[in-house]
């Protein structure tokens, strides 16, 4: 909460509605970035050489969908919290965009050792 409360203190010091961005931006982001982290670290785990076959890219691609899915699932059942279909695809936005950065940095490395000679 800290982190929300500097930047409304900031936007109120500025005259601008400070409502909106903290619960849409600031929140959304760290629900993206925390669920990019996690596409990274699954994609990692299942796939540790980068050449898994179909069937383990579709097991991650399912524990993707499903983390996000059950995490908002359990927030229909606490008081105070909603479950958001929206939220949902938000999170599984993040997981797919940390996928795909891992590729990006291991296609990176591979095509780095592979120009050194180095053959990877």
């Amino acid at each position: 909460m800290a982190v929300v409360d500097a930047v409304r203190a900031v936007l109120d010091g500025c005259g601008i509605p400070s409502a909106w961005v903290t619960n849409f931006l600031v929140r959304k982001t760290a629900h993206f970035t925390e669920y990019a982290i996690l596409g990274i670290l699954i994609a990692q785990a299942l796939d540790h050489d980068g050449r898994a076959p179909q069937a383990r890219l579709l097991t991650i691609a399912a524990l993707l969908v499903l983390v996000p899915s059950v995490d908002e699932g359990i927030q229909l059942f606490v008081s105070g919290r909603s479950g958001q279909v929206s939220d949902v695809l938000l999170d599984c936005c993040g997981a797919a965009t940390g996928v795909a950065v891992r590729h990006l940095i291991r296609f990176g490395i591979r095509r780095g050792k592979a120009s050194d000679g180095g053959g990877g």
